[in-house]
Order: structure tokens, then C-alpha cells, then sequence
């Protein structure tokens, strides 16, 4: 009787460690966005065509401590000089010369940039961009704006099986906007 006892208890205690392990590790395989936060350092004018406003600085830290600091272009696409993000087709809104580029940064961050570039070489400042594009672009995503300090906005995305339509600010000439796969 004891030891029937005693394997059940072992029985048990493994079962429990298994469990355990098998929510570490679901928590360790947790997608890379639910690691990392994005803060714009500030706007700067951009390297490739020299517009005013048009170049963001962000940082990205995790919740381990590495931390990534890039200059992403709302212009070309552009981060830290390389091209990375790409410009989306069908892109149209309620300004005229509107960008939307998108990609996957090298620390496995989804992101978006949306910019509406003036003629006077300048991005648009404190202005609401409203966006629509193929729905294909945003699929499976959830969209995030990243403000001032780090604080993050979800954004409404509504439209149908072809088109997607969201509002953007673009505070500092650029909106970084984090893309979540559901």
C-alpha cells in the first residue's frame, strides 16, 4: 500500500512539473511583439531626399534588456540607411503624396509607417491621416500607434474583404504603427 502511495505521489509531482514546464515554455514562445516596446526619440529630417520631418528615432527595448535603436524612414522606407520597409501599392487617403511602407525590422518587430510628404519637402505635421489600402496589407494584424512616450493606441481598422480603412495621427510627421499578428 505504500508504495502504490508513494508512485502515485511521484505521479502526480511529474504531472504538475510537466504542466508547470509546458506554461514556461508557451510563455518563452510568446510572439516577439508581446517582448518589445517601441518609443520615438524624436523626428528628424530624412538622409534620402532631405525632407523635414520625415525620419523617425525609435527605440526598441525588451523585456530582457536588449535594446535596438533605429532611424526608419516614413519617406522611402529606409531604416538605419538600408532599405527594409517597402512602399504598399493601392494607397490612397485624405491627403495627397501619402506613404505607407511596411516590414519586418531586424529584432523581428512587424511595423507600418505612414507620412504624408508636402511640396514644400516638409512632412505633414499634427494632422489625421486617413488611410485606405487592400485589406490583403493589414490581414491578420492588429494595428498599434505608437505616441509619445512609448504609449501605444489601438487602432479601428473597418472596411470589407478588399479594402481596409484606418485613421493615423502623424504627430511628428510620421506615425510608427506596430503590427500585432492575432
Amino acid at each position: 500500500m505504500m508504495k502504490t502511495t508513494m508512485k502515485r505521489l511521484a505521479m502526480f509531482a511529474l504531472s504538475a512539473c510537466v504542466a508547470a514546464g509546458g506554461a514556461v515554455s508557451s510563455f518563452a514562445a510568446a510572439p516577439a511583439s508581446d517582448r518589445w516596446t517601441a518609443e520615438i526619440l524624436g523626428v528628424q529630417t530624412n538622409e534620402c531626399e532631405g525632407t523635414q520631418y520625415a525620419e523617425l528615432a525609435v527605440r526598441f527595448a525588451s523585456s530582457g534588456g536588449a535594446v535596438y535603436d533605429y532611424a526608419i524612414c516614413g519617406e522611402c522606407g529606409d531604416v538605419n540607411g538600408e532599405g527594409c520597409l517597402a512602399e504598399l501599392d493601392d494607397v490612397t487617403g485624405n491627403f495627397s503624396n501619402l506613404v505607407v511602407c511596411q516590414g519586418r525590422l531586424d529584432n523581428g518587430e512587424r511595423v507600418m509607417t505612414v507620412s504624408s510628404i508636402t511640396s514644400g519637402n516638409s512632412a505633414m505635421q499634427r494632422n489625421t491621416a486617413s488611410v485606405m489600402l487592400p485589406a490583403e496589407d493589414v490581414a491578420g494584424y492588429d494595428l498599434y500607434l505608437v505616441g509619445e512616450g512609448g504609449a501605444e493606441t489601438k487602432l479601428e481598422v473597418t472596411g470589407d474583404e478588399k479594402w481596409a480603412h484606418f485613421d493615423a495621427y502623424l504627430g511628428g510627421g510620421v506615425a510608427l504603427i506596430r503590427m500585432v499578428e492575432r
